[in-house]
């Protein structure tokens, strides 16, 4: 399918050009972080409805495609420049997903509650320490147009009961991201830390959790190093797979 780029947009071929992403030249760009995140989500391959929250160029999307072929994917996105590029993303890698622009602050004026199976988000998730212009790149990194505490209201509105959530953090924001999924009724359950190598302490987090689900059974899976050799930027033989084929 031919797709047209704009000229701020590149064309960036992934997973050995199994996938290709139109991502913007200086603006917002995905990193590892959706790698990781779409790699810890592990529900049964059935139909099922999920939403990504905040989709940015569709690449969490693009990625549970290729683990689950019988979900229904659903994405949100408020930026423009970003819709476009999620929504061309997904018709030039050949995925079955809607896509809405709006706000996740207003996810009442899109969506009823409880439609959702599964919610994954990789949300902004730095504190401006002052003020922030409000570009592409900065409201996809900033809490200025949503802040952790709006995604997981979201989430928990859109969640069916029993339904699960997955999202990555940073760890210095640990406490705040459980108690505010305590708050909205989703029971933290099964967690990974992400450590750049295995001599450095970790900076993310991988967290799922069920709405409606009784305290208690939580897991804590082996750590993910990054790097086996950061000053080379070697990767684990872990990391190197999914950024290499991702999955089977």
């Amino acid at each position: 399918m031919e797709i047209k780029l704009k000229d701020s947009e590149t064309l960036t071929p992934f997973l050995r050009g199994r996938i290709r992403i139109i991502q913007s030249k200086e603006g917002y760009r995905f990193n590892i972080d959706s790698i990781l995140l779409a790699s810890f989500v592990n529900v049964p391959d059935r139909v099922a409805n999920l939403i990504d929250l905040g989709t940015g160029s569709g690449i969490l999307l693009i990625l549970l495609s290729l683990k689950y072929k019988k979900l229904k994917l659903f994405g949100i996105e408020l930026q423009e420049s970003l819709f476009s590029q999620a929504w061309r993303n997904i018709q030039l890698n050949d995925v079955k997903a809607q896509l809405f622009k709006g706000d996740i602050r207003e996810i009442k004026r899109i969506f009823r509650p409880e439609t959702f199976d599964y919610v994954v988000f990789n949300p902004p998730y730095h504190l401006p320490e002052k003020e922030v212009q409000p570009t592409e790149r900065n409201i996809a990194r900033y809490e200025i147009q949503g802040s952790i505490k709006d995604f997981i209201k979201a989430s928990s509105y859109l969640l069916k009961n029993k339904g699960r959530l997955f999202l990555i953090f940073p760890v210095g924001r640990l406490s705040e991201v459980l108690l505010l999924m305590k708050e909205k009724n989703i029971q933290p359950k099964r967690y990974r830390f992400i450590h750049p190598s295995s001599k450095e302490n970790a900076t993310h987090f991988l967290i799922e959790g069920i709405k409606g689900g009784n305290p208690g059974g939580e897991a804590v899976e082996k750590p993910l190093i990054v790097y086996d050799n950061p000053d080379k930027k070697i990767y684990t033989s872990e990391v190197n797979f999914l950024l290499e084929k991702f999955c089977d």
